[in-house]
């Protein structure tokens, strides 16, 4: 009996060990869980962040082409032939595609005449005296500025009213 008691015990003993060696590896589960939540968490961060660099680099590399088209247009002719005013249409038409894909990225273009002077969106290239307009006013836009979202890739460069 006492034999029988005693073996009684030693099992209660190893099962409330296995429990306790049951309970250690269910914990343990459960912050491996936990690790691999907050693994997959900042893998899609990291994606994100890898696509809007990505995304701001393209748009990047295409602002030059469209600071050309305007400043072409700047110097345009005042009489054009009908062909060569068509041809000019066609060209401004390929322009406006290109500004489509930007905002297609989620650029928009910014810098108007008239808008007061912001130093964290404007460069100021020059100053000018216009006593018509109040002080800071932009004069005149040189290069749109370009942001995507909230953060400013190009300041438009400006000519501001002193």
């Amino acid at each position: 009996m006492k034999k029988q008691k005693e073996q009684k015990e030693e099992e209660i003993v190893k099962e409330s060990e296995s429990c306790a060696s049951c309970q250690e590896y269910l914990d343990g589960w459960k912050r491996a869980l936990a690790d691999y939540d907050n693994l997959k968490k900042q893998l899609l961060q990291e994606k994100d962040a890898m696509r809007t660099a990505t995304k701001e680099d393209l748009v990047q590399q295409i602002l030059p082409t469209l600071d050309h088209f305007d400043q072409a247009l700047k110097y345009k002719p005042k009489d054009l032939d009908k062909e060569v005013d068509q041809w000019l249409v066609g060209l401004m038409h390929v322009r406006s595609q290109l500004e489509q894909v930007l905002q297609g990225f989620g650029a928009e273009a910014f810098g108007e005449v008239g808008e007061i002077f912001n130093p964290s969106q404007h460069e100021a290239i020059s100053e000018k005296t216009d006593e018509e307009q109040d002080d800071q006013i932009v004069l005149e836009v040189l290069v749109r500025g370009w942001k995507m979202g909230e953060r400013v890739l190009r300041p438009a460069n400006v000519i501001v009213n002193k």
